[in-house]
């Protein structure tokens, strides 16, 4: 006997498939960004001091070199929770982004030592500022000593297009200095399934396919 009418079984079933679909977890972005070369460059000045020899007469440092910077890297914005006290944990929660997986093209500069950053850096709207000195980030420890040069950027970003301009060092004592320059912009998003996604996926389409496929039963 034929208990429900076909058009309220196609009804229950497409209820089913939304409750399925709409159920899924959320998609995860990781945004990829692309280094404009045309305005992108890093510039190398040579550390240390010029020497002199007993009659006063002094060598001379070699001069800047400036190299194109190129290539792509990942945008990863993430949100962390900032612990200022131990008892009771207080804090706050703070924006932050970080630059991963880079593939970075800057010619001699690489070679002499330049690296692109991938420490985080504090985001307050769209603009961001970063320092590798770790007392830079923890005021609340009660103030920290260190010393040697670290490196530092900061900049904005929209959304779609990144600018900034940092410094990075090399070597410990008179460290050589990289001043660089980068505008880079979206270039897509590269989305990645949660786990069970795809399940969900196909069992709403097999549900959809066996409703067409089933022959309509004798009324009685």
């Amino acid at each position: 006997m034929n208990l429900l009418p076909s058009t309220a079984r196609v009804a229950v079933a497409s209820v089913l498939t939304t409750v399925t679909l709409g159920a899924m977890p959320t998609l995860a972005h990781a945004l990829v960004l692309e280094i404009d070369a045309s305005q992108s460059s890093v510039t190398y000045s040579p550390g240390g001091f010029p020497l002199c020899d007993p009659d006063g007469n002094c060598g001379v440092l070699p001069p800047p070199q400036t190299f194109a910077l190129s290539g792509s890297f990942k945008l990863q914005q993430e949100t962390v929770f900032v612990t200022t006290s131990l008892f009771p944990p207080d804090g706050y929660e703070r924006q932050q982004i970080r630059f991963e997986t880079p593939v970075i093209e800057s010619g001699g500069a690489s070679a002499l030592g330049f690296d692109f950053p991938t420490y985080f850096a504090v985001l307050s709207g769209e603009d961001f500022v970063a320092n590798e000195n770790p007392c830079t980030w923890f005021p609340s420890t009660g103030g920290c000593w260190s010393m040697g040069a670290f490196g530092s950027y900061a900049g904005t970003f929209n959304g779609t297009t990144l600018s900034m301009t940092g410094t990075d060092y090399v070597g410990d004592f008179f460290p050589s200095r990289f001043d660089f320059t980068l505008v880079a912009r979206a270039v897509g998003v590269s989305t990645v399934p949660e786990p069970g996604t795809l399940a969900c996926l196909a069992i709403g389409v097999l549900g959809l396919g066996a409703m067409r496929r089933r022959p309509a039963p004798l009324n009685v």
